[in-house]
């Protein structure tokens, strides 16, 4: 028998409340690493892309991911 974990770490696993999900199935990070450029799975990326409209039918999707990439 060991240490009998308590039900706060139990729960940390199942809660993935860091990871949003848009309607496009667009997973992000919990934290923003700020490499250059920015990694796709980046908050900011994400932020950016929503403020641009990139997933409306519209737009041209893979110019505005490399915009909001930038640095």
């Amino acid at each position: 028998m060991g240490k009998k974990k308590s039900a706060k770490h139990k729960n940390k696993k199942d809660k993935k409340k860091h990871q949003a999900v848009s309607a496009a199935g667009w997973k992000t990070k919990k934290k923003c690493c700020r490499s250059n450029p920015r990694c796709k799975k980046c908050p900011v990326v994400y932020t950016r892309l929503l403020k641009a409209g990139a997933f409306d039918e519209g737009g041209d999707f893979r110019e505005q991911l490399k915009h909001a990439r930038r640095w």
